[in-house]
């Protein structure tokens, strides 16, 4: 028997890249998925065993009208993994505009809060010893450069996570953030392939080379599983031994 089967799995973000792969692994292992996304693929690169729900993840009432589908239409919601984020560098701290700001915190730290919302809610309203798991980054723990907006609200995703956990804990659900380093989406391909990142990969990467998406695929179905049961407000970093690297 397949390990997620009868268990219902909402991925935002799951429409491309490292979302896509998560709703593929999940699938796999027989879970009923739905997917969220602000823009959804073409019909004819959709899997019928998907359903799909357009979704702004930075809007309270899209979050709620999508999950009181989701909770219609499949019965529960027992499993989220939160991948949908704004990504990229902005400009310089003093140059960052207050729009840009915004727009960062909206998507990636309110979005978190409201999309875990919205399916904590559910899951204790339905009694369902859920998983929730967001998708944070390198960038929860330390920055780049031009990107204040970003890794202040990747930071914000950790300590979310963490408050979540903890309020969550007495309803039998979890909480717990995953924290990406560099991963080869299809769209960043070409980009990751080019000498200036290759040698810099080589540098900054213990093992020479950025993660592929399946790496959080597969991290996200471990804490999903019973076997992470007792796995809470912790941060899995999966960045190939980045952070643990002291550049010289």
């Amino acid at each position: 028997m397949a390990k997620f089967q009868d268990k219902v799995v909402v991925v935002t973000g799951g429409a491309s890249g490292i979302g896509a792969s998560v709703a593929e692994a999940f699938q796999r292992e027989g879970a009923t998925v739905a997917v969220l996304d602000i823009r959804l693929p073409e019909a004819s690169a959709r899997s019928s065993a998907v359903r799909y729900h357009e979704c702004d993840v930075a809007s309270e009432t899209s979050v709620e009208e999508c999950f009181d589908t989701v909770l219609s239409d499949l019965g529960s919601v027992d499993v989220l993994v939160h991948c949908a984020a704004r990504v990229g560098v902005s400009a310089p701290f003093h140059e960052v505009t207050a729009e840009a700001w915004n727009s960062y915190i909206d998507v990636n730290l309110t979005g978190s809060f409201l999309v875990s919302r919205a399916a904590a809610s559910r899951m204790v309203a339905n009694d369902t010893a859920g998983r929730i798991i967001l998708i944070g980054s390198v960038n929860s723990f330390a920055s780049e450069r031009n990107a204040a907006p970003y890794a202040s609200s990747k930071g914000g995703v950790r300590l979310l996570t963490r408050s979540a956990a903890i309020d969550l804990a007495r309803y039998g659900i979890t909480v717990n953030m995953i924290a990406p380093g560099p991963i080869v989406t299809p769209p960043l391909e070409e980009k990751f392939a080019t000498p200036e990142l290759t040698r810099i990969f080589d540098r900054v990467m213990p093992g020479g080379k950025p993660g592929r998406p399946g790496d959080i695929a597969s991290t996200a179905l471990f804490l999903a599983s019973p076997e992470a049961a007792f796995i809470n407000g912790a941060d899995i970093v999966v960045d190939g031994g980045m952070l643990a690297q002291i550049l010289n």
